[in-house]
């Protein structure tokens, strides 16, 4: 038998109570800001570019439009090319993984080249926390994912890995000078890790 909205309104701990992720999405916000290069690249958070990127239907009337607003985005300030991230946190249990396949499937995909004019797939997914660790998740990301679409940040204190990865797919994306410096340099303001 199912949840009728009395039932629902019942339970102790309401879906959406969990906050917890504003801290994921804080940590990789802050940790862009704190490691790019400033004079190459623009840090956003919650871009609105894409919240009207499916055309309205004759349903829904003239200027109703949807999208997506991903949580933080890059822009190389040289090209105007973006990349687009999505923070993906949560327990043991749930289905942040699945929910993130949406943003690349193959439709997806196509429709954000057409909107954005930009010939990549510029939506990157970070993992964090057991959607980063536990073998149920982590074995079907290389499945849901292309290699250079997702992360999976196990620790936020250890960003060695998490710089590669973000110089490997800017380098190959939204940077054309590919001898300008990605990040800033050591010993400069912002120059270390998450917080």
């Amino acid at each position: 038998m199912g949840m009728d909205s009395r039932k629902l309104s019942a339970r102790l701990k309401q879906p959406g109570h969990d906050q917890t992720y504003r801290a994921s999405e804080g940590n990789f916000s802050a940790f862009l800001r704190d490691v790019l290069n400033p004079d190459l690249f623009e840090v956003t958070d919650k871009p609105a570019d894409l919240r009207k990127m499916l055309p309205p239907t004759a349903e829904d009337g003239d200027g109703k439009s949807y999208g997506v607003v991903p949580e933080v985005s890059i822009t190389c300030r040289a090209t105007k090319r973006k990349l687009y991230f999505e923070v993906k946190k949560q327990g043991p249990a749930g289905n942040a993984d699945e929910r993130a396949c949406k943003h690349h499937t193959v439709q997806f995909q196509k429709r954000l080249r057409e909107f954005t004019g930009f010939q990549y797939h510029s939506f990157i997914t970070i993992m964090c926390e057991s959607l980063a660790t536990l073998p149920r998740y982590v074995t079907k990301h290389p499945y849901y994912f292309e290699p250079d679409n997702y992360f999976c940040w196990c620790d936020y204190s250890d960003t060695t890995a998490l710089r590669a990865f973000l110089e490997r797919v800017i380098r190959k994306t939204i940077l054309d000078d590919q001898s300008a410096q990605v990040f800033r340099a050591h010993g400069s303001p912002g120059s270390g890790g998450a917080r």
